[in-house]
């Protein structure tokens, strides 16, 4: 009895081991892997001026839902689903604001893009507050991105005027191609920031 009990223990022992091991890496097929919305290529700038502008964004803004690290996926009209695998690299907010200043820079051909974490130390020409309402995929499989911005000239404190976009992707994407997923979502974004930069060049030459 002692040694069908030893072994038994030895068993039990391993066993535990084992599940605790498949917990620490998430078990099979369950790897983490981390996303973040990188810029978009440009090749050639929206707007370039002699003088380059200098643009400041002031604060950008998302849902509450989004500020999860899970990415985050409509599951029905009103239901949200987060993937526990899926992640952002790091707050999306703080990534989306980096991204659109990179972006912002390459439309615009200046290297005078300040945000929240790196101020510009001159005048900006405009200030833009964005606010972004949507992004995410939704229920019919399709991402989409809804967001409206504000331009203010900092020799004229008065609001220039409002813009907004709604943008949707042109592929489904289906259960859990979260590859296809981010890379749309970054497509949507470098669109995002072209129209912004668009409303600036609006702005300097009256059209």
């Amino acid at each position: 009895m002692r040694i069908d009990f030893a072994l038994s223990f030895r068993l039990l022992l391993a066993t535990l081991l084992s599940c605790s091991l498949a917990g620490c890496t998430g078990g099979a097929g369950n790897v983490h892997v981390y996303y973040l919305v990188n810029p978009v290529t440009v090749d050639e700038p929206v707007y370039r001026k002699e003088q380059p502008l200098a643009v400041e964004i002031m604060d950008l803004h998302i849902p509450q839902y989004l500020e999860k690290f899970q990415i985050a996926v409509r599951d029905g009209e009103n239901r949200l689903k987060y993937s526990e695998y899926n992640q952002w690299g790091e707050n999306l907010r703080k990534n989306l604001i980096r991204t659109m200043a990179r972006n912002l820079a390459a439309m615009l051909a200046t290297e005078d893009v300040g945000t929240p974490q790196n101020r510009s130390s001159s005048m900006p020409d405009y200030r833009l507050h964005m606010h972004i309402e949507q992004f995410e995929r939704d229920q019919d499989e399709r991402v989409r991105l809804v967001a409206r911005w504000q331009l203010s000239d900092s020799k004229q404190p008065e609001t220039l005027e409002m813009h907004s976009a709604t943008l949707e992707g042109q592929s489904e994407i289906r259960g859990s191609d979260y590859d296809s997923l981010v890379a749309e979502m970054q497509d949507l974004y470098g669109q995002l920031c072209q129209q912004i930069a668009e409303s600036i060049r609006g702005h300097e030459t009256g059209e």
